[in-house]
């Protein structure tokens, strides 16, 4: 029998190896390269929402900064785990880069340090949610600065955040998140656990499948409960149900979520429209982890309830 594997860390995320943080009634932690844990705690009447987002681009003239606000707000208030599945930045108004344009170049970040002064911004505005801010995770935009300019966005704003107090965590560009509910008073360990699988998202979301098509690839390359993506900027959810036989021999289904989060950037000009490309929605998702216990069961599941923000 093979030993067990030792995970490899990566370059990106070598230095963020971090171990469990823990707040109010949730904790984070790294269980491998491409893998954390998120643990909270439960009884029958407990409800934890998860806020998952994508595509914030959040240093673009044309972010919904006020509409963000509002979300963040209320995770703030609901101690509600932030998850975001990449593109955090948009780091297109660099000199070296065809589609910048200094008229939509924010005053903030005009200057001799860019991309400094995109960390050193996004930090500031974060500061207040330092608390909330679960995992952050790789885009296309951060890694295509990664790739020119061996600069780690990333890398550098979850750093500087933790350095302030927060527990995030520095995700890949894709993996996996378990959400574990402890439903024993006194114990650590996990009752339930549900698997989430993320991906920031590839490909251009046609104007006939919207991404769905997606879902059909992914299930057959991820093992999980619920799948979050985002990249094309398109908001939408589907739902499946996989028939299961248990050790025991007993049939049962499970039902299966998959979520695409929109973005935060206001496409209805440029770049975006000379491509043939219309308005797109503005948000994410909150995830509510409700307990259910069937009548026939003595122990505790765990619903997911989806709802837009």
């Amino acid at each position: 029998m093979a030993g067990k594997r030792t995970p490899k860390a990566t370059p990106a995320l070598a230095a963020v190896q971090q171990s469990s943080t823990i707040t109010d009634n949730w904790t984070i932690q790294r269980t491998d390269t491409n893998a954390v844990a998120l643990k909270a705690r439960f009884n029958a009447a407990t409800r934890h929402k998860i806020l998952l987002l994508s595509d914030i681009h959040w240093d673009s003239a044309h972010c919904r900064l006020d509409e963000l606000k509002t979300t963040m707000d209320q995770a703030l208030k609901d101690n509600a785990p932030v998850f975001i599945f990449g593109d955090l930045f948009d780091a297109m108004q660099g000199k070296w880069d065809p589609r910048s344009s200094q008229t939509v170049l924010r005053a903030e970040h005009r200057g001799g340090n860019y991309l400094d002064l995109l960390v050193d911004t996004a930090v500031e505005w974060f500061r207040p949610y330092k608390s909330v801010m679960a995992l952050v995770t790789y885009g296309n935009h951060e890694t295509a600065i990664l790739k020119r300019h061996e600069v780690d966005l990333i890398q550098r704003f979850v750093g500087a955040m933790r350095s302030l107090g927060s527990p995030v965590i520095a995700g890949p560009y894709w993996g996996f998140c378990l959400l574990q509910g402890v439903f024993k008073k006194g114990s650590n360990n996990a009752d339930v656990v549900k698997r989430l699988a993320w991906h920031h998202g590839y490909g251009g979301g046609g104007e006939i499948t919207r991404g769905l098509i997606d879902s059909s690839r992914t299930r057959s390359q991820y093992d999980a409960d619920i799948y979050v993506s985002g990249h094309i900027h398109r908001r939408n959810i589907d739902e499946n149900v996989v028939t299961r036989v248990s050790s025991r021999g007993l049939v049962y289904t499970q039902p299966q979520l998959f979520v695409r989060c929109s973005c935060w950037k206001d496409e209805t000009d440029g770049y975006h429209v000379e491509k043939g490309r219309a308005a797109r929605p503005i948000g994410g998702w909150w995830a509510e982890l409700v307990p259910n216990r069937p009548v026939s069961s003595s122990s505790y599941d765990l619903m997911i309830r989806m709802t837009h923000t």
